[in-house]
């Protein structure tokens, strides 16, 4: 019995520093918060906003150069020489900006994804934390009836413990839940650049809510080879390449077969590199999509499992009121209904990072190891 009071104490405790950790503190994260904190807070990121800053600078002193040069043109012996550089060098900095900006919005994409993830984690945790709180409260109101009635001699001392031992393994997974929640909070804090004890009043999920349906394979894939930064970048390369190809057949090189032939390997090389950009991103989509398809049938899975477990509860309590079942029976169907809800909570929160990973795979992409 003591135990039973000196676990009950711990739990009070425990709840009323979290509502007081809770209370002094007066900030809400949402996700997108948690995401635009983290990218502010990514140094790869600010060194090579740096690279592309100096980068558009030097596109636009040699702008700026190339200009004020061209009034020279009817002055120059080799007027043709002028014209390549005046036309070629700027789409020489507009494709290796072309490459920086890829580059970037993959690694962008790639810490936003990193952030979304983790605070999903901490979603996670916060739900099972405030469900096992519900049910933990719920359990000691039952396990007070079930002492009451032990006192009167209404049920044995071994239905009394097995109350208690319910009460108990909740109060278990609360912590454990807890634990989990803390540690997320500290990561995700971590990523942000903050205090990573701080805490938040509200964890906000208005805008994590996964869709209920998805788009076929082939839409998927089809706005990915369009948008794929690896894919806009080889084409930007092909493009420059033949373009410098054209300017100097004009020129009639001296050995003119050798820089065709030289030349068109190039070409033929860069034509290769986008070729096995599409079929490196169609193969990205079409196993994103497989994990997109299993998540969602989890979900769906999930969903169902939550419902019977519902029905199960009252059912359960039908019988148990009509002395069918016992206590103990009655409090398994709580249990497994608030483990069915935790479950379903965690499924939803997966399919909707799965959707947000697709997307952003079918936008710039989210793979930096190949920048």
């Amino acid at each position: 019995m003591k135990k039973v009071l000196a676990s009950i104490l711990l739990v009070a405790l425990l709840l009323g520093s979290t509502v007081s950790a809770a209370q002094a503190s007066e900030d809400t994260l949402d996700i997108e918060k948690a995401a635009i904190e983290t990218i502010e807070n990514s140094q790869i990121l600010k060194t090579n906003n740096l690279r592309i800053e100096q980068m558009e600078k030097n596109y636009s002193d040699v702008k700026g150069q190339l200009n004020q040069m061209r009034w020279l043109l009817p002055y120059m012996p080799n007027p043709f020489e002028m014209v390549k550089n005046y036309v070629l060098t700027p789409k020489m900095y507009e494709d290796y900006l072309t490459q920086f900006y890829g580059g970037q919005a993959v690694l962008t994409n790639a810490v936003r994804l990193s952030a979304y993830s983790s605070y999903i984690e901490l979603l996670k945790g916060d739900y099972e934390v405030n469900a096992q709180s519900d049910l933990m409260n719920s359990l000691y109101e039952d396990y007070k009836k079930t002492r009451i009635q032990e006192e009167k001699g209404m049920i044995t001392e071994s239905e009394l413990r097995l109350a208690e031992i319910a009460f108990e393994q909740t109060r278990y997974l609360y912590l454990s839940a807890q634990n989990s929640r803390d540690s997320a909070l500290m990561a995700l804090n971590n990523m942000m650049g903050g205090d990573i004890s701080r805490k938040y009043s509200v964890l906000q999920d208005y805008n994590v809510t996964p869709a209920a349906q998805i788009r076929t394979l082939e839409e998927y894939t089809n706005q990915a080879l369009a948008n794929r930064a690896e894919i806009i970048s080889a084409q930007s390369a092909l493009d420059l390449l033949k373009e410098q190809y054209l300017y100097g057949l004009a020129e009639i090189p001296n050995d003119y077969e050798f820089y065709k032939q030289q030349q068109e390997y190039e070409i033929a090389n860069a034509q290769n590199t986008l070729d096995l950009a599409h079929i490196n991103v169609s193969q990205n989509i079409a196993e994103l999509y497989a994990g997109l398809e299993s998540t969602m049938k989890a979900m769906e899975a999930m969903q169902y499992l939550a419902e019977q477990a519902e029905k199960n509860v009252q059912t359960a309590q039908i019988r148990y009121d009509q002395s069918e079942i016992t206590f103990t029976e009655l409090n398994d169907a709580k249990i497994a209904k608030v483990q069915a809800d935790i479950n379903l909570k965690k499924a939803e929160l997966d399919a909707w990072l799965m959707q947000t990973t697709m997307n952003l795979a079918c936008d710039a992409g989210v793979q930096p190891s190949g920048y």
